[in-house]
Order: structure tokens, then sequence, then C-alpha cells
């Protein structure tokens, strides 16, 4: 895994508290709408978000946090963000051995929404990622929220980066159209896409099943499930041009 620095005197060692990925910026009707993800490193967590943090994460996105009219922070847990690579994620690669502990099968991370106005987009999508950012959410009580219980519900989303697919009929065997939300994402050439499956309000261990189902639907296609298959795959689409330049 890349090693990702970020040199601050707040920061002695170097290292980022969260890591922004997949920066997708759309217009909206009011100006324009970013969203990305975010993972945290270690001893850090997000609960409900801080202006403070949000600017942070705006200003490593070169947007203008001054313009940033309403935002919004969704916890959810992902095997595309997990500890753990399983089998069903790279059929052809190297299996490693489980810890058996489901958190590490289900990474948490946050969906980030933010609203801003600007006479233009700063960008229109930023690649994969990640982007490290020094930041710390006031409203977090430094106490992990995932506490190892197998009672614990929690927002899964099963996410796949897509490429060409014209047909999705593959997915109405696991899932409702509601279910589905297809991003589309501005690249020079082909047609690529990120699928997030949204499972609410369930036990992580309780639908794992349905959850490998997912990935071997995916897998099988060759589709990427987890952002370490993306990285390796090199041909994922790099940060797209703006009408004003390059990122």
């Amino acid at each position: 895994m890349t090693e990702w620095i970020d040199e601050t005197p707040e920061n002695p060692q170097n290292r980022p508290d969260f890591l922004l990925w997949h920066p997708l910026c759309i217009a909206s009707q009011s100006g324009y709408t970013c969203t990305f993800d975010v993972t945290a490193e270690e001893f850090e967590e997000i609960s409900h978000g801080t202006d403070e943090l949000i600017t942070a994460f705006a200003e490593r996105l070169d947007i203008d946090a001054n313009g940033i009219t309403d935002w919004k922070i969704e916890r959810f847990l992902s095997p595309y963000y997990s500890f753990e690579v399983r089998p069903e994620q790279r059929p052809f690669g190297l299996v490693l051995p489980t810890t058996g502990d489901w958190a590490d099968r289900f990474g948490l991370a946050w969906r980030t929404t933010l609203w801003f106005t600007s006479a233009m987009a700063p960008f229109r999508y930023r690649g994969l990622g990640p982007y490290p950012v020094i930041g710390h959410d006031n409203t977090w009580p430094y106490q992990s929220s995932i506490n190892g219980s197998c009672a614990q519900e929690e927002t899964v989303i099963v996410i796949a980066d897509c490429w060409g697919v014209e047909d999705w009929s593959f997915l109405d065997e696991f899932s409702t159209r509601h279910q589905v939300d297809l991003i589309c994402i501005p690249a020079q050439l082909d047609n690529f896409t990120q699928a997030r499956i949204q499972l609410e309000s369930v036990q992580p261990v309780a639908v794992e099943d349905s959850v490998v189902d997912f990935l071997k639907a995916f897998t099988v296609r060759l589709f990427s499930t987890h952002r370490k298959t993306t990285e390796e795959m090199g041909f994922w689409p790099p940060p797209l041009m703006t009408d004003e330049g390059t990122i």
C-alpha cells in the first residue's frame, strides 16, 4: 500500500488523519455538488462532522470553503475499503488468511457531499486518490464506533468500479433498483461507472452471504470491488481536465 506523507507542524509524524477517494464534481441547480468517500487512519473517526473538518477536506480538493452552502456526511461499511481482500474480490490473486474479525472484512468509511457556489468547477473527477488530509472531528468522542458485536447494525454498501457495461440486468437477481446507484465517471475514453449497492440498517455478518453474491457477480466480469484492485489496474481514469486546464 502506498504511504501518504503530509508534512505539517501540527503532525510531526507526517501522517494523514483521513484519506479522500474518488472526488467527483458535477453542476447542480445552485452551483456545484462534490462527492467523495473518506476513510480514516488509525485513532481517528468521524461522528457528526464539523465545519472545520469540511474546510480541510475542501481545501485539499482546491474547493473554496467560503463558497460552501451545505454539506452532509453519511457513515457506511464496505468491502471496498476493507483491511482484508476477500477471495471473491481477487479470484486470480493471492488469497491471504482471514483474521476472523468481521470488522476487517467491512471497512469503515463516510460518504461526503459538499454543495458550493463557484464561477467554474475546480475539477470534474480527481481519480481514485487517495488525497491525504490532516484534520479532526471534534464531535468524535475518541472511542471506536466498531464494537465487534455481531448485532451491530450499519449501512453496508458494495462498491464496484466497472467499465463498458451496457446492460446492468445481472444485478436484478440480487437487488432492487432503488438499492443501486450508478455513478458515471468522466473519462476521455470508454464508459466507466462506479456501481454502489446499498443495504441499509443491517447486521454485516447477517448479510455477508448476500454481499459475497454481489462481489462474485462483479468479479466474474473482471470489475474491481476493492480500492487496491482499482489502484493496481492502471487504466482507471486519471484526473480529468476542466475547461481551464488540468488538475
